[in-house]
């Protein structure tokens, strides 16, 4: 099993230091979809005791990342094509809900962070594909500080597990190569200016966030060929 491990981070106790580092490992595909989870294993290699593994692994049930079978043990989820649909309406909605009402009102100070991430993911650009997770983490990063900028943190928590079986999707198709990386930037580089100085004349919101956001539309059935043992199938 090789996993990301980082190191916790400072005040957090065991039970969160391994909920962030399973989700960590399991959104970047290093715990496959369909990969067993073995609680002692796992609590091994962190090296804590079971309860706070199981702990995480019971709050990534409850996030659609990881099945429990009782008595039959405990895997990482495949990705479902109906929540992976499903999170992408959640994000065009919320987002574009979040561009028009924020766009032109906040200050500059918080597009300068903005800008900041952006210009690391530009340095990363010709770096890939060892680079994709932090490229991945940034673009995240982006996207979690429009959601707080625009006083709606809450549910940039409260939605991460709907979503992620989306974004599962968008870090195989990096992973596939078939990450447009350029468009990425240029349109992260759009939305600064807009949340700056407001949605110029012509642009809808909901058309941007949507531009951004469909990576998966039209390839979902490519990838479910090309990765079957990734993917929830009908009567499974």
């Amino acid at each position: 099993m090789n996993l990301l491990i980082p190191p916790p981070r400072r005040g957090e106790n065991n039970r969160a230091y391994a909920c962030r580092v399973l989700r960590m490992n399991i959104m970047t595909l290093r715990l496959q979809p369909g990969e067993p989870l073995n609680e002692g294993e796992l609590a091994a290699l962190l090296q804590m005791s079971r309860t706070p593994v199981h702990e995480a692994i019971t709050t990534l049930h409850n996030d659609w990342l990881v099945e429990v079978f009782p008595q039959r043990g405990t895997r990482v989820s495949r990705i479902d094509p109906a929540l992976v649909k499903e999170g992408y309406s959640t994000r065009l909605l919320l987002e574009s809900a979040l561009l028009k009402d924020v766009a032109g009102k906040i200050g500059r100070s918080q597009v300068q962070q903005l800008l900041a991430g952006m210009r690391r993911q530009e340095e990363l650009r010709d770096r890939m594909p060892e680079a994709i997770d932090e490229f991945i983490q940034l673009d995240d990063e982006f996207h979690r500080m429009m959601y707080f900028f625009g006083g709606r943190g809450h549910t940039w928590l409260a939605m991460r597990g709907l979503v992620s079986h989306y974004d599962r999707m968008r870090y195989l198709d990096a992973l596939d190569g078939e990450c447009d990386y350029e468009r990425v930037i240029r349109q992260h580089r759009e939305f600064c200016d807009y949340l700056l100085m407001g949605l110029p004349d012509g642009v809808d919101p909901e058309q941007a966030i949507g531009a951004h956001l469909t990576s998966f539309r039209g390839n979902l059935m490519a990838k479910m060929a090309l990765h079957p043992g990734y993917f929830t199938l009908q009567n499974a």
